[in-house]
């Protein structure tokens, strides 16, 4: 039985803090859950260990991108919030999970839902990342069975997924079949991050943009993303040497893993004059990254 001690929202997304005794509880869970559901999680989930991460699932795509000319991109709206617990439950039940662990499953998804919904789940938690992962297993089943008949290809991390596709009329079938599975998991896509059409239009996957005989550039909304932080960082009284420090490890990230798929182009200099533009420093006030 687990204990919690404060729940709270942020962001639109539910947070918990359990006592100590529960917190060790969930910790020994994590690796029992894991190895139960080992055989029913998808090679092609990547945020989940062992599967690749963001970069393993950057370099599958990178490599897949110029011999497919058709491609949608989705993410859920809101995915957290709305995950069904008695879904998900069923989902455990037929994974044979043993009753112990779906009753400790069970207290890790109620407690926190004080206005008894039935949904939703907190963000941060040991268990949320195994958790969902497995939520959407029946959108990878049936990615996967359509990748044999159709010829598709198909990379999720988390609630993030791409369909490749040779033809246009097998990438509707894959998203006729992809839109029944999400009305039985009661989930919708977010309308205002999906993309579909030709790979030669460019995509964005994991703050990367990827097109068909490019080299990877960093996302508007990654970049957006390092603007914003940086920002934050100089509001909270971070020198220039600090914000400096913090460009250089991103633009590290960014490269890291990717064997030289990332553009050059401009390098970090470029990057850090932008940040300095969107905190209206004058490059002139710092030396070069």
């Amino acid at each position: 039985m687990l204990t919690l001690i404060q729940h709270w929202c942020e962001d639109g997304r539910r947070f918990a803090r359990w006592c100590p005794a529960s917190q060790a509880a969930l910790q020994r869970l994590k690796p029992h859950l894991e190895q139960q559901l080992t055989g029913h999680l998808s090679a092609r989930c990547a945020h989940l260990k062992g599967r690749g991460g963001v970069k393993g699932a950057v370099r599958y795509l990178d490599k897949l991108t110029d011999h497919y000319p058709f491609v949608a991109r989705f993410d859920i709206r809101a995915y957290y919030e709305s995950i069904d617990h008695a879904v998900l439950r069923a989902q455990l039940r037929e994974a044979r999970v043993d009753p112990l662990s779906q009753g400790l499953v069970q207290d890790y998804l109620a407690l926190p839902d004080r206005r008894c919904s039935g949904k939703g789940m907190v963000a941060g938690g040991a268990i949320s990342p195994l958790l969902g992962a497995l939520y959407l297993t029946p959108l990878d089943k049936v990615m996967q069975a359509l990748g044999h008949r159709l010829g598709i290809r198909y990379q999720r991390f988390m609630d993030d997924w791409v369909i490749l596709a040779p033809s246009r009329h097998k990438l509707r079938a894959a998203l006729t079949a992809m839109y029944a599975v999400l009305d039985d998991l009661k989930l919708e896509v977010h309308p205002d991050k999906r993309f579909i059409g030709r790979t030669t239009r460019g995509f964005d996957f994991l703050g990367y943009r990827f097109h068909p005989g490019r080299k990877l550039r960093p996302s508007q909304q990654g970049l957006d993303r390092l603007y914003e932080r940086a920002r934050r960082l100089h509001e909270q009284g971070a020198d220039l040497d600090r914000l400096r420090q913090y460009v250089q490890r991103w633009f590290s990230w960014l490269h890291g893993g990717l064997r030289g798929r990332v553009s050059r182009h401009g390098r970090c200099q470029r990057i850090w004059i932008q940040v300095l533009r969107q905190l209206n420093r004058p490059s002139a006030d710092t030396p070069h990254p």
